[in-house]
């Protein structure tokens, strides 16, 4: 199934905020539909464990790379030496 989006303001919106957030402008959509939703009432069906599986992979592997606070190895962390003493 899709969506014609005739509005060039509406679909240039989309595009947007699908740059800005790093997603498709599906999930753009998506989201707004689903927001708009709970704010009204209406209980979208519930979809499937491995399609909500693989929605939140997607979300996960756009977030950018975390840099560790502490740059220590675990030993050095823990207070060990090149020998295994504490």
């Amino acid at each position: 199934m899709s969506i014609v989006i005739d509005d060039a303001h509406v679909q240039h919106l989309a595009e947007q905020l699908a740059s800005a957030e790093g997603v498709s402008v599906t999930d753009v959509i998506r989201e707004g539909l689903l927001s708009l939703a709970g704010q009204r009432g209406v209980r979208p069906r519930r979809t499937a464990l491995r399609e909500r599986l693989a929605m939140l992979a997607r979300e996960v592997d756009a977030l950018p790379p975390r840099i560790p606070a502490d740059t220590r190895s675990d030993d050095e962390i823990l207070g060990y030496d090149e020998h295994g003493v504490w």
